[in-house]
């Protein structure tokens, strides 16, 4: 972990895609983002939050799931934004994609690809 938190330390854009399962990110990602209570410690009780550095920080939140619902892209939201914000990263954009269930269907979509690969640009402008 300490290799992931200074990476987070000294990076500014920050990508999160993921499948929901559950109404959830997945539990490998999840496990990261709990790993990183020590940035919550850092910002909210030390009140030494993460430099923004001199590009600022920005993020991007991708996901994709066979369900109709929002719900579960809202669940996987709130979690990517507690992430985001502990990590001093103050907006990010989500793009999500439901009905997508099958392995490769993403690429089956008439705008997915073409929002990701926009969203990309936007993130690194």
């Amino acid at each position: 972990m300490e290799e992931v938190y200074r990476a987070i330390r000294e990076s500014d854009r920050f990508i999160i895609s993921s499948p929901i399962f559950f109404f959830s990110l997945t539990a490998q990602i999840k496990a990261l983002i709990d790993r990183c209570q020590a940035f919550w410690c850092e910002k909210y009780l030390l009140k030494k939050p993460v430099p923004e550095g001199p590009h600022g920080r920005k993020g991007l939140l991708m996901m994709v799931g066979g369900m109709k619902k929002e719900i579960g892209f809202q669940c996987g939201d709130a979690t990517a934004t507690a992430f985001f914000r502990t990590i001093n990263v103050p907006a990010h954009e989500t793009i999500h994609y439901a009905s997508v269930d099958a392995q490769g269907a993403v690429s089956e979509h008439p705008t997915a690809l073409k929002d990701a690969y926009e969203a990309g640009k936007k993130l690194v402008s």
